[in-house]
């Protein structure tokens, strides 16, 4: 499904991608922020956050946090965005990628691919390594 036939569901869940993006931590190499969309209709966000006495937290760790605070049970939908990229394609970091992969294998993934948004599977790309 490209962007032309998004819903705007699909299109506010990429909207607070885009939002969750600008609030990751600058100091961080990439500014990924992570929608989820759950079966309650509610999206949560998620940024890579660091903490200076643990590990950084991936952008879908945080959202998934957010959605299980929220009493979410089911995730239907995610979207990944990066902050100040222009590139093509923006696809989840290792990290986030994993706990996507983890949620569902097959979990429907807005991403901005070759130039477009669109929603695939998961398993449609290759885990970043």
């Amino acid at each position: 499904m490209d962007e032309d036939r998004l819903t705007p569901q699909m299109g506010r869940l990429i909207d607070e991608a885009k939002a969750a993006a600008l609030r990751a931590d600058p100091a961080a190499p990439r500014a990924e922020g992570v929608a989820l969309l759950g079966e309650d209709g509610d999206i949560y966000i998620g940024y890579l956050e660091t903490e200076p006495a643990g590990p950084a937290v991936s952008a879908a760790e945080s959202a998934l946090a957010s959605a299980r605070r929220g009493g979410c049970q089911e995730i239907l939908a995610a979207a990944v965005a990066v902050a100040g990229e222009s590139v093509e394609t923006l696809l989840p970091g290792s990290e986030s990628y994993r706990v996507l992969a983890g949620i569902d294998p097959d979990l429907p993934l807005v991403v901005k691919y070759q130039g477009r948004w669109v929603m695939l599977p998961l398993s449609r790309f290759t885990p970043p390594e």
